[in-house]
């Protein structure tokens, strides 16, 4: 092979590139880090525009279908972009009207529990012989005191560790706001031109990824598929299981029932484990007021739960999600473990999305063996 003379400044720039990589990667990290934490807010603010969006196409759509005067449809977009915000905003703050007054009247039940009443409770399973000849199969008194107690050490770090986490939220309460208005701003700029936006993206995946373009297109196409039928199925599914709960809850005489429907219906957005988030929380309020009650509804939560992920979940979600229930499980459980909350959220269409495409190629490469 002829080694010319270019060769030689590929070799040479390479070299540099590696020294400057590991003479600078401090620096270079510390940069990386601060473009991407001043990114956020956009990043948010596209996000946010994203799901604003279904609200808003549904509300172009219907005023598409309605509305046939010209001058009316000039409007349409900044019309239907207002009634999305507005419907969001509204859903918002109808939640908190309801669900922070009972919150805080739970709270206020448990700040007035009677100690004393707990220690003679504690001091007479103590007594009974029943509960003796069960610390003596699993282990002596003091064994079962210090396990409690060091759970008891772990529970009160965490809480302090929250309301630390609180104060210190409350100290840059001001960057926060800052970055939300930064983000719904952005998203407003987003959903304005988002014909526009969309346009200039495709143009440059033609223009610079060549041959590879068409996969491009085609992935970016699974991802958004998934992404829309998972946030739309996933939302009407919880809104039906937390109708069901509060209407339940109702006709049993329940306390809470709009709080904890609401509650069941919000946690009910992460698949598979929400419903048990939902189910523990009701359980505590409720068991403010009586703890026969609590039991009778988790007893029906646990049956609306089987009709639900039996008959429910299949009919509204039906395919928008594609994926697997063991699969769903596995996302769910690596998405938390990365990013909270979020990452539950997010890991499910993105595995949806890599199992059809990894399902489509197998059967590209089955059909190309056919052939």
């Amino acid at each position: 092979m002829k080694f010319e003379k270019k060769n030689v400044y590929y070799i040479v720039l390479a070299f540099v590139i590696c020294y400057a990589i590991q003479a600078y990667w401090s620096t270079g990290a510390s940069l990386v880090t601060t473009v991407i934490r001043a990114s956020q807010p956009f990043l948010i603010g596209a996000g946010i525009a994203y799901i604003v969006n279904i609200v808003m196409s549904l509300y172009e759509m219907i005023f598409t279908r309605f509305i046939k005067n010209k001058y009316l449809l000039k409007v349409k977009r900044a019309v239907s972009m207002i009634l999305a915000y507005l419907t969001f905003i509204f859903l918002i703050s109808w939640l908190f009207s309801i669900v922070l007054p009972d919150l805080i009247a739970s709270i206020s039940l448990l700040l007035k529990i009677d100690t004393n009443g707990i220690a003679q409770f504690i001091k007479e399973l103590n007594d009974n012989k029943l509960v003796q000849d069960l610390f003596a199969y699993f282990g002596n008194s003091s064994d079962v005191t210090s396990t409690l107690s060091d759970y008891s050490q772990q529970i009160l770090n965490q809480v302090l560790s929250v309301l630390t986490g609180i104060l210190t939220s409350v100290s840059t309460i001001a960057s926060t706001l800052l970055n939300v208005f930064i983000s719904l701003v952005f998203s407003i700029y987003v959903l304005a031109s988002k014909e526009q936006l969309a346009r200039q993206f495709n143009l440059l995946i033609d223009s610079y990824l060549g041959r590879y373009a068409k996969t491009v297109h085609y992935v970016l196409g699974i991802l958004h598929n998934r992404f829309h039928g998972f946030f739309v199925g996933q939302t009407l599914e919880a809104m039906i299981l937390g109708s069901l709960t509060a209407g339940g809850m109702w006709l049993l005489h329940l306390p809470y029932a709009a709080t904890i429907g609401i509650l069941v219906a919000f946690t009910a957005l992460i698949p598979v484990i929400g419903a048990y988030i939902g189910a523990t929380i009701g359980f505590i309020l409720i068991a403010t007021q009586s703890v026969s009650q609590a039991f009778l509804f988790l007893v029906y939560l646990i049956v609306l739960q089987q009709f639900e992920g039996n008959v429910i979940y299949p009919r509204v979600v039906g395919g928008s999600i594609g994926l697997p229930g063991m699969w769903v499980l596995m996302a769910i459980t690596i998405g938390g473990a990365l990013w909270g909350i979020l990452g539950m959220l997010v890991a499910v269409p993105l595995a949806a999305s890599l199992y059809q495409i990894i399902k489509d190629n197998v059967a590209k490469r089955q059909q190309n063996l056919l052939e």
